[in-house]
């Protein structure tokens, strides 16, 4: 198999994983994780990004309660066996800085998944108060929290549009822009319905 097919395949493996069992990672795991985030792009080289790993259980428990959307508690994150709180200095010399931080955590959650290691993306959070229970500096950005940890059961393969609908040769052409349908069925919150329910009803 070709090193780009074994890549692919890792990227279509990923899921946003929200039932975790609770088992710790490995340090050697975890280091190849963030080792993975390490060698991600950014602009300048600037290498804004700084990570805080979190494996205390009643500490995870209480990020937690910091993170929600809505009415969807993160409960998650408490079960997770590790998560990772993303910041990026905007001083660092990158005007990316942001872009930079994001790209490296996906470096994480594809490396995560290639050791079966589940992982979620947290981007609903309340900001200040985990800068002051984590002791984050002022002038560093929380840009995200990924909760990682092993599944329990089998995350659902997520919709996607198709690619005639979504990419654009040479000059952007609408013609086979997606209609409402497929919208709602292949993306949004109305593609995932039944996972959303499953959440709000602690039946992930």
């Amino acid at each position: 198999m070709k090193e780009s097919d074994t890549v692919l395949d890792t990227i279509k493996k990923r899921r946003s994983v929200r039932r975790f069992d609770g088992t710790k990672i490995s340090d050697e795991y975890m280091e190849q994780v963030l080792e993975a985030a390490r060698w991600a792009p950014s602009g300048a080289n600037a290498q804004p990004w700084r990570f805080i790993v979190v494996t205390e259980k009643e500490k995870l428990k209480s990020i937690a309660e910091r993170c929600y959307y809505k009415a969807f508690k993160s409960r998650h994150v408490g079960e997770a066996g590790a998560v990772v709180v993303i910041c990026a200095d905007p001083d660092a010399g990158s005007q990316t800085y942001q872009l930079d931080a994001a790209i490296a955590g996906t470096n994480m959650t594809l490396t995560a998944t290639s050791l079966g290691i589940g992982s979620c993306w947290i981007g609903a959070f309340e900001e200040q108060s985990l800068k002051n229970m984590l002791n984050i500096p002022e002038k560093l950005k929380l840009i995200a929290l990924i909760a990682f940890g092993y599944e329990v059961g089998k995350a659902s393969v997520p919709p996607r549009l198709p690619l005639s609908s979504i990419v654009h040769r040479e000059t952007y052409d609408g013609t086979n822009e997606p209609n409402i349908v497929m919208k709602n069925r292949y993306s949004g919150p109305f593609s995932v319905i039944g996972k959303l329910l499953r959440v709000l009803f602690n039946r992930r």
